[in-house]
């Protein structure tokens, strides 16, 4: 009998409760995205690693994933990945960054 209940009731408050509102939140991942081919400076920390425990590197985004960041160092000419727990935050150094507007859908 208690299992063909739904989890939550609709409410009185004009909305769903049921219905997801993840489309309405943006993501960095969303917002790098829509930045690939600029120049950006990624600012990083490890810790418990005394060899460089804050490192910078200044870029162009070549790839975004959900966890990581792929830019071409701009001193090296490699393309380093850079891991999303590592990264503290990002400076656009030439243009402004798109912003990621409201997903389509």
């Amino acid at each position: 009998m208690y299992w063909n209940q739904p989890y939550l009731q609709p409410t009185s408050f004009g909305w769903d409760a049921r219905v997801s509102q993840r489309r309405d939140r943006i993501y960095t991942e969303d917002l790098l995205s829509r930045n690939i081919g600029k120049l950006i400076k990624v600012y990083l920390t490890y810790e418990n690693n005394p060899q460089w425990n804050a490192k910078t590197i200044l870029g162009t985004i070549r790839e975004v994933g959900r966890d990581f960041l792929l830019i071409r160092d701009q001193k090296t000419g490699k393309d380093v990945i850079l891991m999303n727990i590592n990264i503290d935050y990002y400076v656009f150094e030439n243009q402004p960054a798109t912003l990621a507007g409201k997903r389509e859908g």
